[in-house]
């Protein structure tokens, strides 16, 4: 009988490489280290989320095996960024091409572990090889071959989905050696696979590890003094948008959301809720929920049956409306039908908790300024995707958004590649490790940080111009008592004043790269800066993170009040807004764990942090903070020429990619 319906058949793209590379392994994996793959004892199964099926059994690192990893890496390292730039550009390019030529392996096993769709499987390596490219090119345009500056050792950047490569590469270009420890949601097969490929390339053995299970292992490997973006992808629909575009776009990143990202937030103009919920509503019903290596699938299985039955149950308990379509589902696998929450208020335990999963929370907003309200009274968001037909209203919220990638009219949310000045230091500021020391927390004055949080925002919200020639007027004042300083303020305003953000142009589509200020930074002083030239000191970390519109809190340690005093005087007499900069004071290792403890600071910068406890990194990842830990440095890292002004003004400010689209 001919059918009478043109529904699509079952597909399914093949997985033969992947299998067959699995097979070659014997289907038994462990950690790699020094450019061969080790077996495990004690290995677990790595199951597919699609059919519960086992795909290979993998061992964790050991700590020997931890041991030899770190052994191997910091033999690589020295001798890798030794090479000339043109060098190793040439070995990144090899990994490039080994990894093209793996490239259907890659996506079928990062489909067939993780659950992603094939499709978006594929486009993630695409856009690593091209970060992969970009870093290779890069270290020709001796961008990573700074004088003065050095690769920051052996680092462990965190992985994600894309296998990472937007990290790796720079990390690799700036000359590091690289531990990865890949988590579930990860794709460890497909990571393992990706360091086979750089040992055919020939890097160096012992340049790239990759660890399963060792993450919490390697928290004291050096890191950039940035913090990582965590949370939901946002999404902010205005009155004005094309709805349909926006439905058809946001209800396609349920099954492909942005790496680092947790869940999905809906942001919808009142005036149009209804309108876009439904339209939500009947995109929703027509996502394809099957196999992953079905190139038609648009959601692929949850990770497992457990965050399935949490998902269920929030589901079933939430207090606002619940719209869940009921497409067709697969008869095994962790699969969930996609869910739109609308009716919530900020206050609400979904909001505060979040929802993983193909599940969409909607609040509603007035006026485009309670959206920005709303959207920026939760930490950055990692990515937020922007629907308005007004380009001047797009822009001006676009750039008023805290959030790492902000794509107008589009899903092109994926993180830009790190820059690789940003895997480096000044030569004489190492990184530095606290120390096993039980420390209690002290008070903060509260009313020096409540004073600089509310001189920040309208410091940041006046041109970098402004605030530049305010640096300098400030410089001017001190240049007969403090000569050096002044160079450093003026230095400081000068490279704020002329740096620019990059554009980047493709068809249909243009990407801005810019700075934002991070807010409020806590400084705590170097010992050397009571021993010599403290106000230089002062002067070289306070020009970057002004100039790039930040307010601080500032310890000058004992012996240096003085001469913090007159900076600021300096400066608050030049047009710098009172109580942007506070001076804070106390026993140092408890002022830094109460600083750490705190979620209206942003950021805390540690210079000679050897008496600082070693649980201070934990403190400050729980309020999300970013945290720089640093040896005092000899002399010349403060006096020398130049200083540290590049590396703080990076450190000083957030990357936010702005993304236009355009086109019929």
């Amino acid at each position: 009988m001919a059918p009478n319906a043109l529904d699509r058949g079952p597909g399914r793209a093949p997985d033969a490489e992947a299998r067959a590379w699995i097979g070659q392994h014997d289907g038994a994996f462990g950690p790699w280290i020094a450019g061969s793959l080790r077996p495990g004892a004690d290995a677990t199964a790595i199951c597919s989320p699609a059919s519960g099926a086992e795909l290979a059994r993998l061992a964790d690192a050991s700590p020997a095996d931890l041991a030899d990893a770190r052994a191997a890496a910091a033999t690589a390292q020295p001798l890798w960024a030794a090479l000339p730039g043109v060098e190793r550009a040439r070995k990144l390019y090899d990994w490039a091409a080994e990894i093209a030529a793996r490239e259907t392996c890659l996506t079928q096993l990062l489909a067939l572990e993780t659950g992603r769709p094939v499709r978006a499987c594929r486009r993630g390596l695409s856009a690593g090889l091209d970060a992969l490219r970009q870093a290779a090119g890069s270290l020709l345009a001796g961008a990573a071959d700074r004088p003065g500056h050095v690769p920051l050792g052996v680092v462990a950047p965190g992985p994600s989905f894309g296998l990472s490569l937007g990290r790796i590469a720079p990390a690799l270009a700036a000359g590091n050696a690289v531990i990865l420890a890949p988590g579930p949601a990860d794709g460890k097969l497909a990571m393992l696979c990706l360091a086979e490929a750089a040992g055919t390339a020939g890097l160096p053995a012992g340049l790239l590890a990759v660890l399963s299970g060792a993450a919490g292992a390697l928290s004291d490997l050096a890191q950039p003094p940035v913090a990582t973006l965590r949370g939901p992808c946002l999404h902010l629909v205005l009155e004005d948008a094309d709805l349909d575009a926006a439905a058809d776009g946001i209800a396609g990143m349920l099954g492909d959301p942005p790496p680092g990202t947790a869940g999905h937030w809906l942001l919808v103009q009142e005036s149009v809720a209804e309108r876009v919920h439904a339209r939500l509503a009947g995109r929703m019903a027509r996502l394809i929920i099957g196999d992953p290596l079905d190139p038609a699938t648009d959601l692929g299985p949850l990770s497992g049956p457990a965050l399935r039955d949490r998902l269920t149950a929030a589901l079933a308990e939430t207090r606002g409306v619940t719209i869940q379509p009921l497409p067709r589902l697969p008869d095994r696998g962790a699969f969930m039908a996609p869910a739109l929450i609308t009716g919530l208020a900020p206050a609400m335990p979904e909001m505060e908790t979040g929802l993983p999963g193909p599940v969409l929370l909607s609040m509603t907003f007035r006026p485009p300024a309670e959206a920005i309200r709303l959207a920026n009274a939760i930490p950055p968001a990692p990515a937020t995707s922007l629907w308005s037909e007004t380009l001047s209203t797009a822009l001006d919220l676009a750039t008023t958004l805290e959030a790492g990638t902000v794509c107008v009219n589009g899903t092109d949310l994926d993180p830009a590649p790190d820059p690789p000045e940003l895997w480096q230091r000044p030569a004489g500021l190492a990184p530095a490790r606290a120390v096993a020391r039980p420390v209690a927390a002290a008070a903060v004055p509260s009313a020096a940080l409540t004073a600089a949080r509310r001189a920040q925002s309208g410091w940041a919200g006046r041109s970098t111009t402004e605030r530049a020639a305010i640096l300098i007027h400030a410089a001017t004042r001190l240049a007969e008592s403090a000569e050096a300083a002044a160079a450093r303020l003026a230095s400081a305003a000068g490279a704020a004043a002329t740096a620019s953000a990059a554009w980047a142009e493709t068809p249909g589509r243009a990407t801005l790269t810019r700075h934002r200020p991070l807010g409020v930074i806590a400084v705590l002083c170097p010992e050397i800066c009571r021993q010599a030239a403290p106000m230089l000191t002062m002067a070289s970390i306070l020009g970057p993170v002004l100039a790039a519109g930040n307010g601080a809190l500032l310890y000058p340690g004992a012996g240096a009040n003085a001469e913090a005093e007159a900076l600021i005087a300096a400066l608050e007499a030049a047009g710098m807004p009172k109580g942007l900069v506070g001076i804070v004071s106390g026993p140092r290792a408890a002022l830094a764990c109460a600083l750490a403890a705190r979620v209206d600071l942003d950021a805390l910068w540690c210079f000679g942090a050897g008496d600082l406890p070693e649980d201070l990194p934990a403190r400050a990842a729980a309020t999300g903070k970013a945290l720089w830990l640093s040896e005092d440095g000899a002399s010349e890292t403060w006096t020398g020429p130049g200083g540290t002004s590049d590396l703080f003004r990076i450190a000083a400010g957030r990357r936010q990619t702005l993304r236009l689209s355009w086109g019929a």
